[in-house]
């Protein structure tokens, strides 16, 4: 995923977004105060949620933080490699 394909989904460059917990116990990321589906649902097993007690919320929050920052190293990555891979037109 390409950061505008990010910049579409999220509405814009500076998108707020917020994790809440939904009436069926999945912990949702969305775009804040929007009623349009989730952008990304975690679900935990009932040993997990036991284990993790009131830290879940924050254990999904670094896992979303973590697959953006996945994603922005990724986009970052694939735009380096453009740039060295082009040919210059003047050799100095």
């Amino acid at each position: 995923m390409s950061i505008q394909q990010l910049k579409e989904l999220f509405g814009s460059q500076e998108a707020v977004l917020e994790l809440v917990q939904l009436e069926n116990g999945e912990l949702a990321l969305r775009n804040a105060g929007s009623e349009n589906a989730p952008l990304v649902t975690i679900q935990f097993n009932d040993e997990v949620k036991k284990l993790l007690g009131e830290n879940t919320p924050v254990v999904a929050q670094n896992m979303i933080q973590a697959a953006l920052a996945g994603l922005l190293e990724k986009e970052m990555n694939e735009l380096q490699a453009e740039i060295f891979d082009q040919q210059p037109k003047h050799f100095s």
